[in-house]
């Protein structure tokens, strides 16, 4: 049993090459630039380093989301920028000279943080909601990533990200040198890192619940009561409870986007085998779990939903090597002449689906020279695109909820670290910090509105 948990946690490690060619996914070598200018204050009582945090979450909100690219700070320009009258006092033409189609102007005054925004093609400008400062840094910062993604909507007509929160694990060793991993969230570009779990054991596979489902806010993979588990809690009450009831091993659990429906692997009849629990709105189980998907001799692993839930993505190595094959959920009642569709054929080992929610991508990892890549499959056009390059091993991709952002973990003995990468610019950003391996980082699936954040500083 335990050979069967190693086999799955390192999602089906096979050493095989390709000899397939790659396709590579263009880049926008140009994106429009974004000036922001020095924070001015009225320096009334807040340290610069503490306002030179605020500003740099911003600048690293709006660097890494696909829009554009962050012109450097000069003194001279930030002289020109209009303090009160922006209409009559703006250098329009300057701007325009040097290629600048974005400007941000930022200030701190009466204990209050604002930001106002300048389109020079458009000759418009406008102030965003501003917010009381109330020196607590992840509070004040809280409202920075969601500024930024108002910022991003506006100008570059990017859903933002920043405000979202990423799930993961932490892996470290406790006193005896035992390896434990707990549940942990953190901010977006990897700030304010904290524990929700307490299990003192091995958890895995985190993920955020739907809204739907109140009475938990995430679900992940425990091995505490001897054999691998689904259990459920909330941010407030980290006690866990089960989630699934089934015999055997449960891992590598994932849930449709209305929480209706979770797919995982079990070995409850022999083999891991891909299975489906059906959920009420409420999250209370409905009827027992169902096996989905069994092949003779073979492994299945890392099931992923279609955003309507009438598909699921998983991978298998029945035919060989694993590979992710597409599996259509209206065919329950008749497990026994399912065919699963192959999607991907390159490179002989495809493994951690993860499907985007606009349901036009499914991101995953695959080996390429022996260092497993991140990759894309784009199911309009049929293709199978490299979006990472590099010496380190990259694992569990996750999409954000604009399908334009991933978060994946880098995978080695000694480190395993969260990065961050958008479609448009493809330059992986490290995003988290400190002691312990991070893995099986999932972002947080739903929007928050803005105003109804900022309501709360007021």
């Amino acid at each position: 049993m335990q050979k069967l948990f190693r086999l799955l946690v390192c999602l089906l490690p096979l050493w095989i090459s390709s000899e397939e060619l790659e396709v590579s996914l263009p880049t926008r070598s140009e994106l429009p630039l974004l000036y922001i200018s020095a924070l001015e204050t009225d320096a009334s009582g807040y340290d610069w380093r503490y306002l030179d945090e605020l500003r740099s979450s911003l600048e690293f909100d709006l660097a890494t989301c696909g829009g554009c690219s962050i012109a450097p700070q000069k003194v001279e320009w930030d002289e020109l920028l209009p303090i009160h009258d922006h209409r009559k006092h703006f250098h329009l033409t300057f701007w325009k000279k040097h290629n600048i189609p974005y400007i941000l102007h930022l200030q701190s005054a009466n204990g209050r943080f604002s930001v106002t925004a300048f389109q020079v093609g458009k000759s418009a400008s406008k102030k965003y909601p501003d917010f009381a400062l109330t020196h607590d840094l992840n509070l004040d910062r809280d409202c920075i990533h969601h500024i930024a993604d108002m910022i991003q909507k506006d100008l570059f007509q990017i859903r933002g990200i920043s405000s979202l929160k990423i799930i993961y694990t932490k892996r470290t060793k406790n006193d005896a040198s035992e390896w434990l991993s707990e549940v942990w969230v953190c901010d977006s570009n990897g700030a304010n890192p904290r524990q929700v779990t307490k299990e003192n054991n091995y958890c895995l596979s985190p993920s955020f619940l739907p809204k739907q489902q109140a009475d938990a806010d995430f679900f992940f993979v425990s091995h505490k009561g001897g054999q691998s588990k689904i259990y459920k809690a909330s941010f407030g009450h980290p006690v866990a409870v089960p989630m699934v009831q089934l015999r055997g091993n449960q891992l590598l659990p994932a849930m449709s986007s209305k929480g209706t429906h979770m797919a995982f692997i079990s070995d409850v009849a022999g083999r891991p085998d891909l299975f489906v629990q059906h959920f009420d709105t409420s999250g209370n189980m409905v009827g027992k779990a169902r096996q989905l998907f069994s092949a003779p001799r073979a492994t299945q692993a890392s099931p992923t939903f279609s955003p309507n839930a009438r598909e699921v993505a998983f991978v298998s190595d029945k035919d060989g090597p694993p590979r992710i094959y597409i599996l259509p959920l209206a065919a329950l009642k008749n497990t026994q002449k399912l065919n699963p569709r192959l999607v991907t054929k390159k490179n002989r080992e495809n493994t951690s689906p993860c499907w985007s929610p606009d349901g036009k991508k499914i991101a995953y990892s695959a080996k390429v020279d022996g260092v497993r890549q991140i990759w894309m499959y784009d199911i309009e056009k049929e293709e199978e695109i490299q979006l990472t390059t590099g010496p380190e091993h990259k694992e569990n991709p996750s999409w954000a909820p604009n399908s334009f952002h991933l978060v994946y973990n880098t995978e080695s003995e000694d480190s395993c670290e969260l990065y961050q990468l958008n479609l448009a610019q493809q330059i992986p950003v490290r995003i988290s910090k400190g002691p312990g391996q991070k893995r099986f980082p999932s972002w947080e699936p739903t929007f928050v509105h803005l105003h109804e954040r900022l309501k709360e500083f007021q």
